[in-house]
């Protein structure tokens, strides 16, 4: 992937997202710093904390492509204090509705937790009739990766199947041949459905007897050798996946709850097309969504795809899209107000988790500024105009020659598109730069 493409792909995951906290464990002091904006230092911890956000290794291309971003997103911030958007009422007001509906979403689940373990306590009767529709088997197993050298991987594992047939130790080889970062704490022998055992081998195989083991069978993840020992018992079943099928079950409850919620849940047709094709806020007194005496106002439904669609969103949405997530709101608001009703909002476990939650949005406001950037001024400024696509390509048609043929534009639309937004997005930053004289600094011997 170009860098250019790298970069405009983390453009769009922030300007889509919600606000995001980071919660930052490591101390700054024994960090490697690599960058400062001004006074604001950028520390490989953050590096490390974005990458996991965003699901990517920590490579060196990736370091220098994610320090740019954060690198960016502090020249946001100076902008955003010294433009005196900070400051204006609505900027601090859809901070305190975003706060808001963190603070339902918290407590929501209060409720739906407190709901699922009061309904699923799991008896002794319900674990017996779990376990005979899903029956448990203990083994143990020497599994070898398939990494760069599956060759190698292939000899290991005959090897140590050669010795099982010898008579050796099975435990003793799976020390000597399974890395220790694929087995068991302190060895043991683990549970596993029967279902997930036959799902591993091969399909014309038969399961082992007890006591037996398994031919090397090759998977996706590598070479294993399973050993099948005495099935568990129900003590054993309980102490070791007791909670994995109390999670299941809560799962299942919690489903079915939701389910049996929504279904009475009845959508305003004609009220929400009316506001869906209104211009301005006339129609926000419009009920578009009922549950018995609960109502949900257009309003509120307009504020959550304001926030949460951009325009080109919207645009590409059909009715029935817009019901279906006018119907997950409507959800997620009549939630809340039955969990008001039933006074969750007292709790001392909400009341605790409330309090912590609300201290640390508040300290991580500068995430918040960032979002809000990027949706409401750095997108808009580096859209790409169709003439600006139009006008590029025909300045440069010469670079779109293959093999002696012109490509259409349609052909080279979206490169055009993208390299024409990665400048804008780049000269957004360098004019801010300039126009705030804004020192950065890279350290680039710590990269």
């Amino acid at each position: 992937m170009k860098k250019s493409t790298k970069i405009i792909l983390i453009i769009i995951v922030i300007v889509a997202a919600a606000l995001i906290i980071i919660n930052n464990f490591v101390r700054k002091d024994t960090d490697v710093l690599f960058a400062k904006v001004n006074d604001n230092e950028i520390f490989l911890s953050d590096i490390e904390n974005t990458a996991a956000m965003y699901g990517l290794q920590v490579t060196q291309e990736d370091v220098g492509l994610i320090l740019d971003q954060l690198i960016n997103n502090e020249i946001a911030k100076i902008y955003a204090q010294n433009t005196g958007m900070v400051n204006e009422p609505g900027f601090n007001k859809d901070f305190e509705w975003q706060k808001n509906e963190m603070r339902k979403e918290l407590l929501i689940n209060n409720m739906l937790e407190d709901i699922v373990k009061t309904q699923t306590t799991l008896s002794d009767e319900e674990l017996l009739e779990y376990i005979e529709m899903n029956p448990f088997v203990k083994i143990r197993t020497i599994f070898i990766p398939v990494k760069d050298d599956s060759a190698k991987a292939e000899k290991e594992i005959y090897e140590a199947y050669g010795k099982l047939e010898k008579g050796s130790d099975f435990e003793r080889l799976q020390k000597k041949y399974t890395d220790k970062a694929y087995r068991t704490p302190n060895n043991k022998a683990e549970l596993i459905k029967l279902e997930v055992l036959r799902n591993i081998l091969p399909y014309d195989s038969n399961l082992p007897e007890i006591d037996a083991f398994t031919q090397p069978v090759l998977t996706k993840f590598g070479y294993y050798i399973i050993k099948r020992y005495d099935d568990p018992t129900l003590d054993e079943i309980k102490e070791e996946v007791g909670t994995t099928i109390q999670n299941e079950k809560e799962g299942s409850y919690l489903n079915d709850y939701l389910e049996s919620f929504k279904k009475d849940i009845i959508i305003n047709d004609t009220n929400l097309e009316k506001g869906l094709a209104s211009q301005n806020n006339a129609n926000n007194d419009l009920v578009v969504a009922t549950k018995a005496n609960m109502k949900l106002l257009y309003g509120t439904l307009k504020k959550y795809y304001d926030f949460f669609l951009t325009a080109e969103q919207r645009q590409n949405l059909d009715y029935l899209d817009y019901k279906d997530i006018s119907k997950q709101i409507a959800l997620q608001e009549f939630l809340h107000r039955t969990a008001l009703d039933d006074n969750y909002e007292s709790s001392m476990n909400f009341i605790s988790q409330w309090e912590a939650q609300s201290q640390e949005f508040d300290k991580n406001r500068g995430d918040y500024i960032v979002q809000q950037m990027y949706k409401d001024v750095i997108s808009p400024a580096i859209q790409v105009s169709e003439d600006d696509i139009l006008n590029y390509y025909e300045a440069h048609k010469s670079e779109f020659i293959i093999d002696g043929v012109q490509q259409p534009i349609s052909e080279v639309h979206y490169d055009i598109s993208l390299e024409l937004t990665n400048k804008k997005y780049q000269d957004w930053f360098t004019n801010v730069i300039n126009e705030y004289n804004i020192t950065v600094e890279k350290y680039e011997e710590n990269l």
